[in-house]
């Protein structure tokens, strides 16, 4: 079972899902409210940092990245003159990109190089608390992909990010400002500031949302955090089946394998869908791999 096969093959929920087995949990952790946001550095150039390797199957290495870095892992099935598929992965606030690799359980079955993005104390723009704005983290999200070219063969029609909490709200800020770079988009228990959604210039970039109704962190109906509102989940799924073209009719299947019921737009250019589960919480659920995986795999199936 592959992630972001070389050869998309399209497979249902039901046949997925009951693979799991493991269960990675990802909790943002709380501090306080961070100066202005930093100076913009340039992504120029990359290089890779000691002990780095440049063509190794299943190894995960520190690549430079301008002012930051990013961690890169390849698959294991890792092939030096194949075209591969590029992850961005963003943690949540106060997650490293190093926890994000260890607990979120993307790498197994993956035939992507999957880069897990480093934010300015590890935090990303749009929320309150971030030093960056969302025109600096979007120039790195670019950069990492150009970083990651210089090294390795990259299919840049297939490259998608994937976020959790601030990093998920991120993930759909990168749909909204470069749908030229993310050919698809998966949120999970999105915090959704108004910054994060606001000036959004179309669609046409596929875009799954995965809550939990008994998120105490980001709350699936919205609220204020750290002195900002944030918008409720289901009004981003609504306004990205606008931006997408869609219907306004939903189609609805329960997944009781996980607890959970499926929502997709209907007539879009670009599929739209929302994951809502009972029990998950604001922790990474153990669903979130298998559930992204068929959802951008359909996207070149």
């Amino acid at each position: 079972m592959l992630l972001f096969p070389i050869v998309n093959q399209t497979k249902s929920l039901r046949r997925v899902l009951p693979a799991l087995v493991v269960m990675f949990t990802l909790i943002l952790s709380q501090g306080t409210l961070q100066p202005p946001p930093a100076a913009a550095q340039p992504f120029s150039s990359s290089s890779l940092l000691p002990g780095s390797s440049r063509g190794v199957g299943g190894q995960t290495f520190p690549l430079a990245v301008g002012q930051r870095d990013v961690l890169v892992s390849l698959p294991e099935n890792y092939d030096p003159a194949l075209a591969r598929p590029v992850l961005l992965a963003f943690g949540g606030w106060g997650v490293a990109p190093e926890e994000m690799a260890a607990s979120t359980g993307l790498r197994p079955g993956s035939d992507a190089i999957i880069a897990y993005a480093r934010g300015v104390d590890n935090a990303w723009a749009g929320a309150p608390y971030a030093r960056t704005s969302l025109e600096q983290d979007t120039a790195y999200a670019r950069a990492i992909v150009d970083a990651i070219a210089e090294h390795h063969p990259v299919d840049r029609a297939r490259v998608y990010a994937i976020g959790h909490s601030n990093g998920g709200a991120f993930a759909t800020a990168l749909a909204c400002r470069a749908p030229d770079l993310v050919a698809g988009v998966v949120s999970v228990a999105g915090m959704f500031y108004n910054q994060v959604d606001e000036g959004c210039p179309g669609g046409g970039v596929p875009v799954m949302l995965i809550h939990a109704t008994n998120d105490d962190v980001a709350l699936i109906d919205g609220g204020v955090r750290h002195g900002a509102p944030f918008l409720s989940t289901r009004e981003v799924f609504q306004r990205w089946g606008a931006r997408n073209g869609c219907q306004p009719v939903t189609t609805g299947q329960m997944l009781p394998a996980i607890g959970a019921t499926h929502q997709a737009w209907s007539g879009c250019r670009a599929d739209t869908e929302l994951v809502v589960s009972e029990s998950a919480g604001h922790q990474w659920p153990a669903h979130a791999p298998a559930l992204a995986r068929d959802f951008l795999s359909r996207q070149f199936g």
